[in-house]
């Protein structure tokens, strides 16, 4: 899980050793403490294979 803020340099990961809890904390803290809005990277859907 990777969550950023679109208005400047923020960032939070469970790449980083964080649980997806303690990201999602950390990125309302941040909308909290300074207004900017925070997404997730998405990835695409996965691929149906039909045989």
């Amino acid at each position: 899980m990777h969550k950023y803020c679109l208005e400047c340099d923020w960032h939070a990961s469970t790449e980083d050793g964080c649980t997806p809890e303690e990201v999602s904390k950390r990125a309302i803290d941040h909308f909290v403490e300074t207004g900017h809005a925070v997404d997730s990277i998405r990835l695409p859907p996965p691929e149906i294979l039909v045989n």
